[in-house]
């Protein structure tokens, strides 16, 4: 009898030890997987050092041009994951071109373009009125072009 007990015994114990190694990797995978920051504890973060860039879009619509309608054009951007926007130029873009993330009601994020690479904003909560805006900068300003609508 105890040789039939034996081979249980192993399979029970090999049992408990496979959970053991496997659970903390599942946590693991977890806890990459989740965002570093989520609604409006986003607000004022950089969407790459989060990671909030990986799931983004941008919503249809959300894409503002200057008067003459041509490059370089800024996009409002979303990650359903951070519940965050931003705003970003599509691609490098003549530094003589400026960016802004209007929020309602609140100060606006500005930025400049760089011919280096997209420049970008950083984030703020998703549940806030947003929408994107370019401007050709001349050193004076005031001439935005956004987008009608309100995100």
């Amino acid at each position: 009898m105890a040789t039939h007990r034996l081979p249980r015994l192993l399979a029970g114990t090999l049992a408990v030890l496979a959970l053991g190694v496997t659970a903390p990797a599942e946590a693991s995978a977890q806890a990459a997987a989740a965002p570093a920051c989520k609604g409006a504890s986003c607000n004022g973060k950089n969407p790459n050092a989060t990671g909030c860039d990986k799931d983004a879009v941008t919503p249809a619509g959300a894409v503002a041009r200057s008067d003459g309608g041509g490059p370089p054009a800024v996009q409002m951007r979303y990650s359903k994951k951070c519940n965050a926007v931003w705003a970003r130029f599509e691609s490098a873009a003549n530094s003589n071109f400026r960016g802004r993330l209007e929020i309602r009601n609140r100060n606006p994020y500005v930025f400049h373009a760089s011919p280096n690479y997209p420049a970008y904003t950083t984030m703020v909560n998703a549940s806030l009125a947003t929408r994107p805006c370019v401007e050709h900068y001349d050193g004076v300003g005031g001439s935005w072009a956004c987008t009608k609508k309100w995100y």
